[in-house]
């Protein structure tokens, strides 16, 4: 599994990870509807996920490669 994420965006992703994450455990009664908090802490926590490892599986699907070693 080689890497395909830009630093720059590994960082937008984890910002929005850490947001999205952050509302969906800490929303307290803003949405009522328990399906959407788990979507929204779903898609928190797989854009944390590719921070850390600096692989998108949607990238590697599309063919797309934002790093700097585009080998």
């Amino acid at each position: 599994m080689k890497k395909n994420l830009h630093p720059i965006d590994r960082s937008i992703r984890g910002i929005i990870g850490l947001l999205f994450t952050g509302f969906a455990l800490f929303n307290g009664a803003y949405l009522e509807e328990p399906v959407l908090e788990v979507l929204i802490g779903v898609f928190g926590v797989l854009n944390l996920i590719s921070l850390f490892f600096g692989w998108c599986p949607v990238y590697h699907l599309a063919g797309i490669n934002t790093s700097d070693n585009k080998k």
